[in-house]
């Protein structure tokens, strides 16, 4: 399920993403958001229909800019650069790039899918 359209994106949001890269990345942020949510926000209540269409779009900004950025460093992050020689040399993306990206994702959905119900929530509701 895809938790924001074009339409939204691109009157309420006013995003930067072409209409092909928004159809994209919002499928990719929708499955991140059923990650992290361990399904649950498909089943959210209707006061939160803004809140999912607003954390789909910015975190499909921000997917579509660590891809950028991942494929302007080749998939890691520079770890040193020797400018007279041109000598590049890249950190793991495992430890550097990824990390970063994951925890900038987290967070995105922190902002946005806490309230008014917590659908990150990981423990036992009674």
């Amino acid at each position: 399920m895809v938790y924001a359209n074009w339409d939204f994106y691109n009157r309420v949001w006013h995003g930067e993403l072409t209409a092909q890269e928004f159809e994209r990345w919002s499928s990719r942020a929708s499955l991140e958001m059923d990650r992290v949510t361990h399904g649950r926000a498909a089943g959210a209540p209707n006061t939160m229909t803004d809140a999912l269409a607003q954390c789909c779009c910015e975190l499909a900004e921000a997917m579509c800019r660590q891809d950028q950025a991942a494929s302007a460093s080749c998939g890691g992050a520079v770890a040193s650069e020797n400018v007279d020689g041109y000598s590049v040399s890249y950190r793991d993306s495992a430890g550097g790039l990824d990390g970063a990206a994951q925890n900038t994702r987290l967070n995105i959905c922190r902002k946005y899918l806490c309230r008014p119900v917590n659908l990150m929530y990981t423990g036992v509701q009674r």
